[in-house]
C-alpha cells in the first residue's frame, strides 16, 4: 500500500478533495480483497476410467499407500471372530442419478451401520462393472458400494457387496428398470428401496483400511467387503453395462496392509 502525505500549505478545499480520493482508493482496494476471498472454488478436474493414473490430473491422494480396491488373497487374510456389523437399514425413498461415472442412488438420511460402537449414516449407494475388489484374482460381475459416514468425524465406512449373474434381483430391479441414460439425469423412484434386501443373509466380511476408489481417492476409508454375493440377472447386468461397460478402478498394491476376515 502507498504512503500518502498531505501538504500543510494546500488549501482546505484541495485538502478535503485529496483526502476523499485517498479514502476512495482505500475503499476500492478493500473491496478488491473481499472479492478475491469470495471467488468460487475451481471446479473438480474431469477424470475417466480410460486412464486411471489420476495423479496426473492433480488428485495426489490417488497415489497414496492405502489405495482401494485390492485383490483379496484368502490364504493370506487374518481370520478372526470380528464384531458383527449392525445394520439399521429399512425401506427408503431414493433418487437415481447418472453421475457420468456410474449410477448412484441418493437416499434420505436415517439409515446407518454401527461398527464397534461407532454409527455411520448411509449417504448413497452405487455400482461398478466389473467388481472392483477381486477374490484370489477373480472379479465378480458387478459390485455394489454402500457409502456410510460418521456425522461427527466425517470418516467413511463403505460396505461392498458382490453381485453375480443368476436370478433377477427384484429389489435392485427398482433401480435397474429406471437407469437414467444421460449424465446428470435424475429419476425419483416411485417406490422405496428396501436396503436390507441389498445385503446377503450371511454378513461375514473382509475388512481393511483403504480409500475411495474414485477421485479424490480420500484415504482412511474403513472397508467391509461382504463375503457372500447377491444374484442379479444377465439382463440387469447388461442394462448397466450399456451405460458403463467399465467403471472399475484396477486393483491397487496392498503395501503390507493387513486384511481381516470374519469367521
Amino acid at each position: 500500500m502507498k504512503n500518502f502525505t498531505i501538504n500543510s500549505g494546500m488549501p482546505l478545499r484541495s485538502t478535503l478533495r485529496f483526502m476523499f480520493l485517498v479514502m476512495a482508493a482505500l475503499f476500492i482496494q478493500a473491496c478488491s480483497l473481499f472479492d478475491n476471498e469470495d471467488e468460487a472454488e475451481p471446479e473438480e478436474t474431469e477424470w475417466s476410467y480410460e486412464d486411471t493414473d489420476w495423479t496426473k490430473l492433480g488428485y495426489s491422494e490417488c497415489g497414496g499407500k492405502v489405495e482401494s480396491p485390492i485383490n483379496i488373497e484368502t490364504d493370506k487374510t487374518i481370520k478372526a471372530q470380528l464384531t458383527p456389523l449392525v445394520f439399521t437399514y429399512a425401506a427408503v425413498p431414493a433418487t437415481i442419478v447418472n453421475t457420468g461415472h456410474t449410477i448412484q442412488a441418493n437416499v434420505k438420511r436415517g439409515n446407518s451401520i454401527t461398527v464397534n460402537g461407532t454409527k455411520f449414516t448411509l449417504m448413497q449407494f452405487h455400482f461398478h462393472h466389473l467388481s472392483e475388489h477381486k477374490i484370489n484374482g477373480n472379479a465378480y460381475d458387478m459390485e455394489l458400494h454402500l457409502v456410510n459416514q460418521d456425522s461427527v468425524t466425517g470418516n467413511l465406512a463403505v460396505v461392498g457387496v458382490f453381485l453375480k449373474q443368476g436370478a433377477a434381483n427384484t429389489e435392485l430391479a427398482k433401480v435397474f428398470d429406471n437407469l437414467p441414460p444421460t449424465k446428470n439425469q435424475e429419476m425419483v423412484l416411485s417406490s422405496s428401496v428396501n436396503l436390507v434386501s441389498l445385503l446377503p443373509v450371511n454378513r461375514q466380511y473382509y475388512n481393511y483400511t483403504g480409500s475411495l476408489t474414485t477421485p479424490p481417492c480420500t484415504q482412511g476409508v474403513d472397508w467391509f467387503v461382504l463375503k457372500t454375493p447377491l444374484e442379479i440377472s444377465a439382463d440387469q447386468i447388461n442394462a448397466f453395462a450399456k451405460l458403463y461397460g467399465n467403471d472399475a478402478r484396477p486393483v491397487q498394491s496392498l503395501n503390507n496392509r493387513p486384511v481381516l476376515e470374519s469367521l
